[in-house]
């Protein structure tokens, strides 16, 4: 908002806000990745002999020691994130730009909300930033989809955030429909039951992880296990090998035995 000063005898003078252009050298983090938001104008990036403008509404991924500086131009707003390599797992491995959509800010709003506040929401913020931003690549290649508008929408949530937790009771509650029928839907459209569906995305996600070089305990909370024992189990059971042993596999096409008996590719990029 623009401010207005009184003048004597006439209207208010309009004084635009000054936000003053900043440099910041270069610098590398060893233990983290960097996620920059441009809110307002733009910011120019110069990382790993590359440069990148960024502009409003479009994020910038610095995957772990990647030196970067930047330089944010006069009357610009861009919001830094840090993402712990220990606690981040994804599949983004080289810098990357995304255009995100209006509805998605709000999410990295309550990301930067909940670092920098005593406001801490009940849900794992960052996974879902994640989520955002590889917006697809972790999408696998052979589960099915069910085709009920309610059913899809929620399909469609879990691909984007396989780690979610809620229930397909609360899931139901969420696309106005009941549980049955939510579940007689995901069974007659997809041959899985929506526990069987949903643990076949995390375990798709969580192979695609692996294989990003993610620790098995960041992989775990990705998917939505409190307990990297617990996931341990079920990904042994679904994939039958530890996630430490398929994570040291070579990396390329594969097929082994999920936990329902059928054969399961499993996507490696």
């Amino acid at each position: 908002m623009t401010p207005s000063t009184p003048t004597a005898g006439g209207p208010a003078l309009k004084i635009p806000l000054h936000i003053p252009a900043v440099s910041v050298p270069e610098i590398c983090h060893d233990d983290q990745h960097m996620a920059f938001w441009q809110v307002r104008g733009s910011t120019l990036f110069r990382h790993a002999g590359r440069s990148t403008v960024l502009h409003e509404g479009e994020v910038l991924w610095l995957p772990v020691e990647t030196p970067h500086a930047l330089e944010v131009r006069p009357d610009s707003v861009v919001f830094p994130y840090w993402f712990p390599i220990d606690h981040t797992a994804t599949v983004l491995r080289e810098p990357t730009v995304v255009r995100i959509l209006e509805r998605e800010q709000d999410m990295f709003l309550a990301l930067y909300q909940s670092r920098s506040t005593i406001i801490q929401p009940g849900a794992n913020i960052q996974r879902q930033v994640l989520s955002i931003l590889e917006r697809g690549a972790s999408m696998p290649e052979d589960l099915p989809l069910p085709t009920t508008p309610t059913a899809a929408a929620v399909a469609a949530a879990l691909l984007l955030n396989p780690g979610d937790e809620r229930r397909a009771v609360d899931w139901a509650l969420e696309v106005h429909t009941s549980c049955r029928s939510l579940e007689r839907a995901f069974v007659a459209e997809t041959g899985l039951t929506f526990r069987e569906w949903r643990l076949r995305c995390r375990m798709h996600l969580a192979a695609k992880l692996l294989r990003s070089d993610a620790s098995v305990t960041s992989v775990a909370f990705r998917v939505g296990y409190q307990h990297p024992n617990s996931f341990a189990r079920t990904f042994r059971g679904f994939y039958g090998v530890s996630p430490t042993s398929f994570a040291a596999e070579p990396a390329g096409p594969e097929t082994v035995l999920g936990s329902s008996g059928t054969t399961v590719g499993v996507p490696v990029t």
